[in-house]
């Protein structure tokens, strides 16, 4: 793969983002993005306003160390690690198929 020498190379790469495949692969991308980010954000921003103006529901105890608040904030990591292996299995099935489409029709490769 060389570096791009010529305006014909360009205008490839100008058809391809303009192209079908692209939009609907970044439509794919972007679906999964906002959805991803509506959910994490609402937890969080619900936790920062129960932190907020219910800090008595945060400090209710649920046995030893444990309290609601705590519990709140490992089930905000256990989110992270869920939509990352959400979004693994999602860009697996639908977003690499098709970005391998697009590729290969580039590259000319016979995939």
């Amino acid at each position: 793969m060389g570096t791009m020498n010529s305006p014909a190379d360009a205008d490839r790469y100008v058809a391809v983002h303009d192209s079908a495949q692209f939009k609907a692969l970044r439509r794919q991308s972007n679906a999964f993005i906002l959805w991803a980010s509506v959910i994490f954000f609402g937890w969080w921003f619900t936790g920062c306003a129960l932190a907020t103006f219910a800090p008595d529901f945060f400090r209710q105890g649920l046995g030893g160390p444990m309290n609601v608040g705590l519990l709140f904030v490992l089930l905000s990591f256990a989110s992270v690690v869920m939509i990352s292996a959400v979004y693994l299995r999602f860009a697996r099935r639908r977003l690499d198929p098709l970005s391998e489409q697009i590729r290969a029709g580039l590259e000319g490769d016979p995939r």
